[in-house]
């Protein structure tokens, strides 16, 4: 999946009273279609034991498909399987390393077909968005795309002094469709130590966004949320604004 979201104007983050449990399943049905994903969170954590989550260094949010795909499931059966019907249709038609013979352009392509599926069966795997957070540390971002292709995983290292906040937006996806998402607000610095002060033409990379594969339902968002936010920053609300020449500031 392509994440190309459009940013509403509205930056208010979100509260609300998540469930708890670690592993909360997504079944939900949207403009997109259904969405059947599997949120896990690593340790185990009750949101609302303000003791556990203060005892709390990291922790790692999952998102993946619920159910495997049926290509990654059976990879091996299907392998063997390719690589058989293969090794069957050389040997029947006499295309062999030790036979000098014209091969006939019907067998090109159906050799050609058979290594094109095995090289797909090869090539796929399941999408996984990961976010881990670490206490007086920062956060990691993590993306595995569907396909083992170029740049078919992003890793991404946010430290704490280059945030903003942890914030859920409202925003455009695709065919005008309306979703909520997850971001993190960020600032960069020179190598002075000094904020790098951007124009208003140039905001590349100031917002990253958290689960781009899946980009979950509000109230996944809303566990994920509470408890990153609780875990970086404690109770404390962050309120910025932006002094000219010196850049974001907090009040």
């Amino acid at each position: 999946m392509t994440t190309n979201i459009t940013t509403t104007n509205d930056n208010s983050p979100m509260r609300s009273s998540p469930t708890n449990p670690t592993t909360t399943k997504l079944n939900t049905m949207g403009s997109s279609g259904v969405k059947d994903y599997v949120l896990h969170t690593t340790p185990k954590v009750n949101i609302d034991d303000p003791f556990q989550v203060a005892s709390l260094n990291s922790v790692k949010f999952t998102i993946r498909n619920r159910r495997a795909s049926w290509i990654v499931k059976y990879r091996l059966h299907l392998i063997v399987l390719l690589i058989s019907v293969a090794g069957g249709f050389m040997y029947q038609n006499q295309i062999l390393p030790w036979n000098h013979l014209t091969i006939s352009n019907s067998d090109v392509f159906t050799l050609g077909g058979l290594i094109i599926l095995l090289a797909l069966v090869l090539l796929k795997q399941e999408p996984q968005d990961t976010l881990i957070v670490m206490k007086g540390i920062g956060l990691q971002l993590q993306s595995v795309k569907s396909w083992k292709l170029i740049q078919n995983q992003t890793n991404h290292f946010i430290p704490l002094k280059n945030t903003i906040d942890l914030v859920i937006h409202e925003g455009f996806h695709n065919y005008g469709q309306v979703i909520f998402y997850l971001c993190i607000l960020t600032k960069t610095y020179n190598g002075n130590g000094k904020e790098i002060i951007r124009n208003n033409t140039n905001h590349d990379n100031l917002i990253k966004v958290v689960f781009p594969e899946f980009l979950p339902k509000k109230d996944t968002l809303l566990q994920v949320w509470r408890l990153s936010r609780e875990l970086l920053y404690g109770d404390v609300h962050r309120y910025w604004r932006r002094v000219p020449g010196q850049g974001l500031k907090q009040v």
